[in-house]
């Protein structure tokens, strides 16, 4: 993979759907997706549907060691119980966004920090909402929307980085209460100072599938260096330097929300 600086506007105007048609996604995610939207789709609203699907998966798929396999392949062991972490979870996620006429991007965080548990970074979506007329962030393996006060419109990732660069009050939402939410892990991930989010393109579905399933005698991680090789790989892409985050004097006001009302700090 590569790692650049990117504009705004470029950030802003990405959308995984732009390079990963519905022809191009595993028969497995459209019928999967029959029983996750068993309502006609027209009556649901693009948070709506964003969120069934994200409920789905979360209830439907426990979690375990990540995968790295071919979107096919993947999403059926998660199924199953073998597995999926987060990145594996945001990836099945973008194409049943993709076969549901949602625009979607995928998101990791960079975070420097001492705390092995946090190390690793995490990963999470965006999706375009139509009534709101922008990206907002949905964060699938832990069930959560963020909000500015009592705000009931959600915060997209430059909501986001802008809020903390102004050490104003973020909240978050748990949309699924199945689910049960570490608040000082979310602090951890999202709101300390040096947590950086970055967008993943140029992820060809298609590309990553041939080649994992093609050469699966060959570890994951050889396959990427291959597919990196021929010049086809993914490609990290962070906020210019004007979007950076910046470490506060203060920390950022952290409160947890439910219902879109706060009820305790972080």
């Amino acid at each position: 993979m590569v790692s650049r600086k990117s504009s705004l506007d470029r950030i802003e105007n990405f959308c995984y759907n732009a390079i990963n048609p519905k022809y191009d996604i595993p028969p497995i995610y459209f019928q999967l997706n029959n029983m996750i939207l068993a309502k006609p789709k027209a009556d649901l609203s693009d948070i709506e549907k964003a969120k069934k699907i994200a409920k789905w998966l979360r209830n439907h798929i426990k979690g375990g060691p990540g995968l790295g396999k071919s979107s096919n392949k993947a999403l059926r062991k998660m199924i199953r119980g073998e597995g999926g972490v987060c990145s594996d979870m945001s990836q099945v996620y973008n194409n049943f966004c993709v076969i549901n006429d949602l625009k979607v991007k995928e998101w990791g965080l960079k975070i420097i920090t001492d705390n092995h548990t946090i190390l690793g970074g995490h990963s999470f979506n965006e999706v375009y909402s139509k009534e709101f007329k922008k990206w907002v962030i949905i964060d699938v393996s832990k069930s959560i929307f963020f909000y500015h006060t009592n705000s009931k419109i959600p915060l997209s990732v430059f909501d986001l980085i802008q809020l903390k660069k102004e050490n104003k009050e973020i909240h978050y939402f748990e949309f699924n209460k199945k689910v049960t939410v570490d608040k000082q892990y979310i602090e951890d991930l999202y709101l300390i100072p040096n947590s950086f989010p970055f967008l993943i393109t140029n992820y060809c579905n298609k590309t990553y599938d041939y080649f994992l399933d093609k050469l699966s005698f060959l570890p994951e991680s050889i396959v990427h260096g291959l597919i990196y090789l021929t010049g086809k790989s993914y490609t990290f892409e962070f906020p210019t330097k004007e979007y950076k985050v910046v470490s506060p004097v203060t920390e950022p006001i952290r409160t947890k929300s439910h219902e879109n009302y706060p009820v305790n700090a972080i």
